[in-house]
């Protein structure tokens, strides 16, 4: 069995700027017939998730207002990579703005990517270990978050308790055990 061909594009047709991401419109072809048809793809920087733990086994986990189910949600911490940043460092970065938390480590988990079927980005996830709270944070002016801990072995409860629902928050935790909670 053979892979799908790529698909063929013809012209790029809009751009739009929305400052955390750009919106292009293409005019594409099936490489099995030419039957052309639209696309839109978003451009973004590539993410960062955080999963930080205390010392004493706990996780620290934020609840922030979400525009897009207008509702709070619990996640861990994450952002943006600002233009030539590493990774690591916008995940550390991410995570004492947001907490106030500063970690003695960090460990990458891996990536993935967000959704192949209109971006190109890739989300980062580290584990920050033993993590000290070393101010209160210095959140973004249009970030409102309360920061809330919990026994790390509850996560995946959490999860299958609806209380955490942000697929990326699932999807970083994922690439880890959490029943030990070691690197």
């Amino acid at each position: 069995m053979t892979d799908p061909k790529p698909w063929l594009r013809l012209r790029e047709r809009h751009v739009r700027d929305y400052r955390i991401f750009r919106t292009r419109t293409f005019d594409v072809a099936d490489p099995r017939d030419g039957a052309e048809y639209v696309r839109t793809v978003l451009d973004s920087p590539d993410w960062v998730n955080v999963v930080p733990l205390t010392r004493d086994g706990q996780v620290v986990l934020i609840r922030q207002f979400r525009f897009g189910t207008w509702s709070n949600t619990l996640e861990i911490p994450g952002g943006m990579v600002d233009g030539p940043e590493a990774p690591s460092a916008a995940a550390a970065r991410e995570l004492e703005e947001e907490t106030g938390f500063r970690p003695a480590r960090l460990v990458s988990t891996g990536w993935c990517h967000p959704n192949p079927a209109i971006q190109a980005n890739r989300l980062f996830t580290f584990v920050a270990y033993d993590c000290e709270r070393v101010h209160e944070g210095h959140q973004d002016g249009s970030e409102d978050i309360r920061v809330e801990l919990y026994p790390v072995q509850s996560l995946r409860r959490l999860v299958s308790e609806g209380q955490i629902t942000h697929a990326l928050v699932i999807a970083a935790l994922a690439l880890k055990d959490w029943s030990a909670a070691t690197p």
